[in-house]
């Protein structure tokens, strides 16, 4: 795809979905002024799918009419190459899904000031889209219904935009929902439409208020081992206080985020003005303020992560991690125990072996004869076990031992190694 339209050059691909790409693009206008895009594009695939196609261009039409700073702005809509694209804002930073993954896997808590301003900026976007009228002051009726974190992008200056209309639906589409169907991710759908009653504004609020609870507990609320699962918990509507799994919440934070998720409509925020106004207010009542330095921040702090740096060492805790986010994936285990997220970081032995055998060897070469038979010469100094660094223990102390003991240590880390691959190993069924 060189290019989709004599206006548009692309630099990059950025994401691919299973009906729908994204790339990084430019604007090119007169005297050869260009500014950088986002450029959705069907895939090829699917043009011959003509309600999909009719589906996408009433997303598009419909994005385009709103201009809100805390929407993505959707600029133009063409069609190249037998396909149909959109060309939107591009936004520096990431989705809201990434960003809580990266703060589990570095055992880092979400601020509350930032999950509570995080959604407050939401709210302010979802009101804007509720209560958009057309010319004859008539509203539109829209409903976003796919308010999840992979559609809340933050950005690295600090600005949080709803994204993603491809579900919404208002009363001037052509194009309806089918009666009865479910869209939208399972795991962030309300009550009420998991029942197959229709979607209105409180679907929306509920959905920001599953987006606060994560971000404030560190885990999924409602996460089964299938979609159907999933599905029932979402039924059941079984919120914990928040303050139950992070105990520096205060009741008023918890009674706002069970009134947000309250499984009766009637007992939610009736508005996503009156949920914004709440979360203000709480935030101005506590000190808390949140700028759009605080956001960027973070949003630069989780995307420079230690993952990213150069690291020749071997981290047992890296290999548990990446095992464990594997069983989970494939639904071997539950990532979930009670309330509490299964995560690494709560291992207590952290064993981080920075041996290097080549240069081991070249050591050895140097030590007498009689330390590498194993006996003690009274002549040297240091004993092999002294020559090899075995790396730190978190849960023990560094002193003066002898090389014996340390040998001890290593070969005590190495047997709880194995113990917990084994477990892994019974986890999958493989033992």
């Amino acid at each position: 795809m060189a290019s989709v339209h004599q206006r548009y050059r692309i630099i990059e691909k950025i994401d691919a979905g299973g009906m729908a790409e994204i790339y990084r693009g430019e604007a090119v206008s007169i005297e050869g002024f260009a500014r950088q895009v986002a450029i959705k594009r069907i895939l090829p695939s699917m043009c011959t799918d003509k309600k999909f196609v009719a589906m996408f261009l009433d997303e598009a039409r419909l994005s385009m009419q709103l201009t809100h700073a805390n929407i993505v702005q959707i600029f133009d809509i063409g069609k190249a190459d037998d396909t149909y694209f959109v060309v939107m804002e591009l936004i520096d930073g990431s989705n809201l899904r990434r960003l809580m993954q990266r703060a589990i896997n570095q055992g880092t808590e979400f601020p509350i000031a930032l999950a509570c301003y995080t959604i407050m900026e939401t709210a302010k976007a979802l009101t804007y889209a509720h209560e958009r009228t057309n010319a004859a002051g008539e509203t539109l009726g829209i409903v976003h219904r796919d308010v999840s974190p992979p559609n809340l992008l933050l950005s690295k200056q600090g600005e949080i935009k709803l994204t993603d209309f491809g579900l919404a639906k208002a009363a001037s589409h052509a194009q309806q929902t089918d009666a009865g169907v479910i869209k939208g991710k399972f795991a962030y759908l309300s009550p009420e439409v998991v029942e197959g009653k229709p979607a209105d504004p409180r679907a929306d609020i509920y959905s920001a208020g599953i987006m606060l609870w994560e971000m404030l507990c560190g885990r999924k609320l409602f996460s089964g081992k299938t979609d159907m699962e999933t599905v029932e918990l979402v039924r059941k509507g079984h919120v914990p206080n928040p303050s139950e799994l992070r105990p520096e919440i205060d009741a008023e934070l918890d009674r706002i985020v069970q009134k947000v998720l309250a499984k009766n409509p009637k007992r939610r925020y009736q508005s996503a003005r009156a949920l914004e106004q709440a979360l203000s207010s709480y935030l101005y009542k506590h000190n808390m303020p949140v700028t759009a330095s605080t956001v960027g921040d973070f949003v630069v702090s989780m995307l420079t992560t230690e993952e990213d740096a150069e690291d020749d060492g071997f981290d047992v805790l890296d290999v548990l991690r990446d095992e464990l986010r594997e069983l989970a994936r494939t639904g071997h285990v539950d990532p979930n125990i009670g309330h509490l997220p299964v995560t690494p970081a709560q291992l207590k032995t952290r064993s981080q072996t920075q041996l290097n055998v080549d240069d081991m060897l070249a050591e050895l070469r140097t030590l007498p004869l009689e330390d590498v038979e194993g006996q003690v010469d009274v002549k040297a100094r240091t004993s092999i076990a002294d020559h090899l660094d075995f790396g730190e223990f978190s849960d023990v102390e560094q002193g003066g031992g002898s090389g014996s003991s340390r040998i001890g240590w290593v070969v005590a880390a190495i047997l709880a190694a194995a113990a917990v691959a084994g477990a892994v190993l019974v986890w999958q069924g493989v033992l």
